[in-house]
Formats: structure tokens, C-alpha cells, sequence
């Protein structure tokens, strides 16, 4: 038999033929300076319809020189990017980080040459729009790094964007890594890059991209003190085609985790003669490093700069527990956190004096305390969840960005804080530092990594008992316990708001509720929990004889968030919690239960997660109960369609009514 959908099949086959023989023929130009008209009147990139923008050519060449007797590191990067949509303008405005450190100016990085270009077709004609100079700013980032900042004139909706860099860099013993994958789909990248004998690096190939490689042999002449030095060098190119964009989303921390890109490591230098260094390193001798550093490791044996006054606190008849927390509040009191993440101390005394400081500066003045207090505290490194992961298989100092205090509670267990906590409380951080790879750094033996990424108990527990009246409208009281994480959101948002009285408003209108009285406890203490208690009103649906009521009130999860058909990246929660709930109503006189949503528990594979939702109604009083649990951070892209479901099915049971008949008088 002739299948009905035969036609329509060759149809689909045809207009797909179609459209990729559209694009392989036209013309499209990796050279720079030079447009083609198909570049400019392009309207649309078939791969990906929706993209704002794509990246037409991205390409890097990377050298070494010999200046001044020694070696430095060149970079030239050129990228075309067709502008698509009037949101992609905003690939207009480039940033470039480079190196320069304040406090010691010899070893740097230099931005120049640089070049950009767009163009825009204009009654038929291609028109060529240059940048002047005046369009180009530098400004500090930090003590260590600044950067080049520009904006293309220009550019619109169609426009073709051109632009190219150069950085010297005297870092010649550390190699960029190459992005090869970006946030907006790259028709084409590549990367050439051409390294002496005396420079042994590894590099990995990491993301899903196929990435073509070529290695080969090359003569290379460098001239040292009027002299040519001749050697061998690798050349190396990677070539890679149609990437698809990777970008993040709020359900992950740092999409360049994922992205495809070459990622290089010395391993040694080789000069001959005995001129042979091994750079191979461990986690072992970065510790060492760290604590011989003068603005790391020293600063771990500074005497109390606050011992006198903490002297006055008279803490020896606390607990463990609370001498940390006594400690800790004190300190803050003295010195704000600036909102700034750091790895090193620079100046404690200035910091004092200012009373602000970033979180490093802080935690080596609480290790202090701590320790005087006679309670052993050290630093925990790590790297922010929105910077990457700590690789374990390619030690790298340069991978760790900030620390936490670790300290060591009366039972021998091990607790968590540091300098940047403001709603949270021992072993509830930012969500930012809640990674599942540390490191403690001391002389200790023994296993030194740890997992921060479920430290605390971040429960939520609400209750509820409320009547119905025979118009549908439902009255109660509601008491709320929030710790860990919880408690941590509570206070921000409660602080956030002007006073209570807008917090109570923005409450009201969220939930569509009246609240009638209002009172809470630990709102802006440093405790592990956070109470609430209220009184509210909320009206339901009413039609002939009957009354429809949500029985969640207060739903956990009101809609689905994933709603993407596939994913290409993880799903990375901020961290495991809990949410119990426990309602009860009592019904009208009156009326009688006429259906009651169906009891159910829902399961992800994996110990991922769970929830009971029960339902239970006997003479005038219904009981609901709901569980919900999630016990990982991390899902990944192969376990999304088992997040998804479990979402929606809690999405859709969240939105179920009880039923209330009135009955025959």
C-alpha cells in the first residue's frame, strides 16, 4: 500500500537539500578585509533560524619571538560576525581582558593594532564603515587585569561586523586557551599556532565539536642579541565548522565548562644541556606554593590584628559553636564584606582601618580569631561555580580564585564560613562557593579534597489550618520554618524590600492573598533559621452548588521551567533542600467532598529526587500532605527528559482543585 505520507516526507527531504545547497553555495570569505555581497544581504542562518547572530569566521595565530633576550607570545585574533536580528547588535560592543598588574608593571600584557570594521548594504551598494580610535577605552578591572573596551559604529539589523587584535603577552610559559564554541552558532574557526623545540606543552580538546588537527614539523629563525638562533618548531592547526551555540541559562553556573575548546599545559622546557625544566606539577606542591606565598601563607600566621578588643567579648564559657558565631558576628561588625571574591590579602591593616574588605582579607583576619580562641581554622580553595571546576587531572594554581575557612567544630565534625556570608550562617555560603571540589591547604597529611556542595540542611516546613466558608473564600494561619539555604533566601528578599509593610505587599500579590497579621523571628540575625507567622485570606472559585479549591495555597512549583524539547547542557542546581508542607481545611457547613485529587509519588532514577503529594478527606476536614525532595545539584543532558517529566507532573498535580458539593437541604 502507498504510504499516505510519502510526499509529503519527499517534500521535507527536498526543502532540507535545499536549504544546505543555499548555503554551500554562497560565497563566504575567512579573509579579513574582505566581504562578500552574500555576506552583507544574508537574512538568516538555516542551522539555526532563531540565533540573533553568528559568528562567520573566528580566527587565531599564535608565535613566539625573541625580544629583549627573551621570549614572548603573540596573538592575533580576527572575527567576522553577521548581525541578524536588532538584538544581535549587541556583539557590536567587544571587550578584551589582558594582564597588567599594578604592583608589578615588568611582567605584562599589550593590546594594539586594533582594527573594526562594518558593513551594511545601502542602495545596492556595500557600504564600509571604519572605527575611529576615539571609540576605543581602557579601564581596570582589577589590581591584576584591565581591558580594551570598543563599540562598532554602525550597526544594525544586516550588518556584517569585522574587527582584529593583537596581544603580546610576556607569559610565554602559558598559552590561551582557544574558544571554539561561543554563546551564538560559528560557521568556521581556526587557529594556527606555531611553537620552538624548547616549549613542551600538552593540550586537550575538550566539548563535542569535531575539531580537525594538523601537526607538522617546521624550521623557525629567532634573532637574540643580534644573532639568528635556529630551531624546530610544531605548528599546529585546528579547524572546526558549524558549531552550534552554547548558552547558559539560569540552571547553570559556568557554561565554558562545556564549550569545545583547546586547552593547552606546559609540561617543561627543554634548552639541551642540562637546560631541562619539568613544569608537571601537583595539588601537593601548589600547596607548598600557596603556603610560602607572602600574601597567602604568611598571612595565616599574622597575629590577631583584633585581639584586644576580643579580648573584651569574654567568650570561654561558650560553646564551640558559639564562639564561632560570636567570632564571626563581631568581626563583621568591625569590617563589611566590599563584594569582592579574592585569593590573597593585600594590606589587613588598610582593611581595618577602612572597615571594608574582600573575602579573603576577612578570612584570614576570622582564621586569626579562630585559632586564638583555640579552635583550628584553615583555608579552603576553591574556585567560584560561575568561574569553572577545579580539574583534579591538570593541577593549576591559576584555576583557584577565592577560599573558605574550614574549622574544626568540638566533635572533630568540620564546618564552613566565610567573609562574604551576609543572610547565612555557619555551613550556609553564597550559593557561588558551594562547589563539589576544595581544597584544604596545611601541613596535615591525609585526603585534602572536600565537597562543599552539600554542607548544610536547607529545609523548608510550612503549616496550615484553614477554614472554608460557603462563598469559597479560605481563611488561616500559616507558620513557616526555613533553615540553611532557605533561611538565607528569606533574608534577602526581606531586606531587599523597602520595609516590612512593601515586603508584606510583594508577598500578597505574588500569592494573591490578604494577609491580616503578620510576625517573624531570625529576619536579620545570624542563626540557622528563619520563622514566620501570618494570618491571610484567599478567595476561590465558586459555580452553582460548587467550590473549587487548590489545597497547595502556597504552590512550590507552579509551572514547568524546563520546557525545551533537548538540552545540551546540564541541569546544576544551587543546592539540595526540602520542602514539606502540611495543610488542613475545614469544609462549610453544608457542603460535602465530591472529588479529591488523586494521592501520588513521583521518582527521578539516580537518587535525584522525589515527591509525595497525598490528599486525604474524611466528614469536614481534608488533609494534604506534600514531600518534595532534591538530592543532587547536578543532572545531566542525558537525564533532562526525566527532569522535565518530574517537573511537569509536579507542575500539573500543584494545580489540581478539591471539589465541595453543597448538599440537599
Amino acid at each position: 500500500m502507498k504510504n499516505k505520507h510519502y510526499p509529503r516526507m519527499i517534500a521535507i527531504i527536498i526543502c532540507s537539500f535545499c536549504m544546505v545547497s543555499q548555503m554551500s553555495a554562497q560565497q563566504f570569505s575567512t579573509k579579513f578585509g574582505k566581504v562578500t555581497d552574500d555576506e552583507v544581504s544574508m537574512t538568516t542562518y538555516a542551522p539555526d533560524t532563531a540565533a540573533n547572530a553568528v559568528i562567520l569566521f573566528k580566527n587565531g595565530t599564535t608565535m613566539y619571538d625573541l625580544l629583549a633576550n627573551d621570549f614572548k607570545i603573540t596573538y592575533v585574533v580576527e572575527t567576522k560576525i553577521k548581525v541578524l536580528k536588532s538584538e544581535g547588535t549587541e556583539y557590536a560592543n567587544i571587550q578584551i581582558p589582558y594582564y597588567s598588574n599594578e604592583r608589578n608593571p615588568q611582567t605584562k600584557e599589550i593590546v594594539s593594532q586594533i582594527e573594526a570594521i562594518a558593513y551594511n548594504m545601502e542602495n545596492g551598494q556595500v557600504v564600509k564603515t571604519k572605527m575611529k580610535k576615539e571609540y576605543i577605552f581602557r579601564e581596570r578591572l582589577s589590581d591584576k587585569y584591565m581591558q580594551v573596551k570598543f563599540s562598532i559604529p554602525s550597526v544594525k539589523a544586516g550588518t556584517v561586523i569585522e574587527y582584529k587584535y593583537k596581544i603580546q603577552s610576556d607569559f610565554y610559559y602559558q598559552l590561551k586557551d582557544w574558544e571554539i564554541q561561543d554563546e551564538i552558532p560559528v560557521m568556521s574557526s581556526n587557529y594556527d599556532i606555531t611553537i620552538p623545540e624548547y616549549f613542551k606543552f600538552n593540550f586537550e580538546m575538550r566539548g563535542a565539536s569535531s575539531i580537525k588537527t594538523d601537526r607538522k614539523e617546521v624550521p623557525m629563525s629567532l634573532s637574540a642579541g643580534g644573532q639568528v638562533i635556529r630551531c624546530n618548531a610544531s605548528n599546529i592547526t585546528f579547524q572546526a565548522n558549524d558549531i552550534p551555540a552554547l548558552k547558559g541559562d539560569d540552571y547553570i553556573w559556568c557554561p565554558d565548562d562545556y564549550k569545545s575548546q583547546i586547552i593547552f599545559e606546559l609540561s617543561a622546557l627543554d634548552f639541551g644541556a642540562g637546560g631541562y625544566r619539568s613544569f608537571t606539577t601537583s595539588w601537593e606542591k601548589i600547596d607548598e606554593l600557596l603556603l610560602e606565598d607572602e600574601d597567602f601563607g604568611k598571612l595565616l600566621k599574622m597575629k590577631n590584628p583584633l585581639q584586644d578588643e576580643m579580648n573584651a567579648l569574654n567568650i570561654s564559657s561558650l560553646s564551640t559553636d558559639q564562639k564561632i558565631a560570636v567570632l564571626f558576628r563581631f568581626l563583621k561588625s568591625k569590617i563589611s564584606w566590599n563584594e569582592k571574591y579574592g585569593l590573597y590579602g593585600m594590606d589587613i591593616k588598610k582593611s581595618i582601618k577602612s572597615g571594608t574588605a574582600n573575602n579573603a582579607e576577612l578570612n584570614f583576619i576570622l582564621i586569626s580569631m579562630l585559632r586564638e580562641a583555640g579552635i583550628r581554622a584553615y583555608p579552603v580553595v576553591l574556585s567560584r561555580r560561575n568561574l569553572g571546576i577545579i580539574p583534579y587531572t591538570h593541577p593549576s594554581i591559576n584555576k583557584i580564585n577565592t577560599f573558605v575557612v574550614g574549622i574544626e567544630n568540638s566533635d572533630s565534625t568540620r564546618v564552613y564560613l566565610d567573609g562574604s556570608v551576609e543572610d547565612g550562617f555557619i555551613n550556609t555560603l553564597p550559593p557561588v562557593l558551594l562547589t563539589d571540589r576544595a581544597r584544604i591547604i596545611s601541613t596535615t597529611k591525609g585526603d585534602k579534597w572536600v565537597d562543599l556542595s552539600a554542607i548544610g540542611r536547607n529545609i523548608f516546613r510550612s503549616t496550615i489550618n484553614a477554614t472554608i466558608d460557603s462563598e469559597g473564600n479560605i481563611k488561616g494561619d500559616r507558620s513557616i520554618s526555613a533553615m540553611g539555604q532557605n533561611a538565607a533566601n528569606y533574608r534577602s528578599h526581606f531586606k531587599a524590600a523597602k520595609d516590612s509593610t512593601e515586603y508584606i505587599e510583594k508577598r500578597e500579590e505574588k500569592f494573591d492573598i490578604k494577609m491580616l497579621s503578620y510576625s517573624q523571628e531570625g529576619m536579620r540575625a545570624f542563626s540557622p533559621e528563619v520563622k514566620e507567622s501570618f494570618t491571610f485570606t484567599k478567595a476561590s472559585s465558586a459555580s452553582g452548588d460548587f467550590l473549587y479549591i487548590n489545597p497547595i495555597i502556597f504552590a512550590h512549583i507552579d509551572e514547568n521551567p524546563f520546557i525545551q524539547e533537548k538540552r545540551q547542557l546540564p541541569v546544576d542546581f544551587s543546592y539540595p533542600y526540602s520542602v514539606r508542607m502540611a495543610n488542613v481545611f475545614i469544609i462549610p457547613e453544608g457542603y460535602q467532598i465530591e472529588e479529591l485529587p488523586k494521592s501520588q509519588m513521583l521518582k527521578m532514577d539516580n537518587k535525584g529526587g522525589d515527591c509525595t503529594y497525598r490528599v486525604v478527606g474524611s466528614g469536614n476536614r481534608i488533609q494534604v500532605s506534600y514531600v518534595f525532595n532534591i538530592y543532587r545539584t547536578l543532572f545531566t543532558s542525558e537525564e533532562y527528559p526525566m527532569l522535565k517529566n518530574f517537573w511537569g507532573a509536579i507542575s500539573d498535580k500543584s494545580s489540581e482543585m478539591i471539589v465541595l458539593k453543597k448538599t440537599a437541604q
